[in-house]
């Protein structure tokens, strides 16, 4: 079982010389991009577009964590997250955290310069990546500091996504999904 204490040496190497940047784990190479370049191609970008750059960050992210973690199906949920919220935030996505509402799992995701729409799939994917299964995930809440993520079932995020569009309150949306009220 892996510590619940993320190591970044090394994460990220830079070699200048060649102008080159790659990750630790997958020595994959990434491009260091500003955040306003990100928005300008979201906001032009299709719904479509957006969720499959999102995906593709967070899949990254996701296996860069379960290499970290080895066998991810047996990392503690405090291991589990510290990898992947280390991983996030070497890629400058913000700081994650989980908080529980009663079984819903929110992930919390702290100042990050990316808008609310590419965070649910890059979450969703990330997740996926680094547990090996398939999940769900819905964009709760955004303001200027922070981002709440649903967890869940299809059919739970379904629900929670249609109350929200409803004129619901995220926080009683996912209070009614917990208590079942669908």
């Amino acid at each position: 079982m892996v510590a619940s204490s993320f190591d970044a040496t090394h994460a990220v190497r830079f070699d200048l010389p060649s102008g080159s940047v790659r990750t630790r784990g997958d020595d994959e190479r990434v491009l260091l991009v500003p955040a306003a370049a990100l928005d300008d191609l979201i906001r032009s970008a299709s719904p479509q577009a957006v969720e499959a750059l999102g995906r593709t960050l967070g899949a990254a992210i996701g296996r860069r964590a379960a290499a970290r973690m080895g066998d991810p199906q047996g990392a503690s949920m405090d291991a589990f997250v510290a990898q992947l919220a280390g991983e996030a935030a070497i890629c400058g996505v913000g700081a994650l955290s989980v908080e529980r509402w009663g079984r819903a799992l929110v992930i919390v995701v702290d100042d990050s310069p990316l808008v609310g729409t590419l965070l649910a799939p890059l979450v969703s994917a990330a997740l996926e990546a680094a547990s090996g299964r398939r999940t769900w995930c819905a964009l709760l809440s955004r303001d200027d500091r922070v981002a709440r993520v649903l967890v869940g079932s299809e059919q739970a995020v379904g629900r929670v996504r249609e109350w929200i569009a409803s004129g619901m309150e995220w926080s009683e949306a996912v209070t009614k999904l917990h208590g079942g009220g669908a």
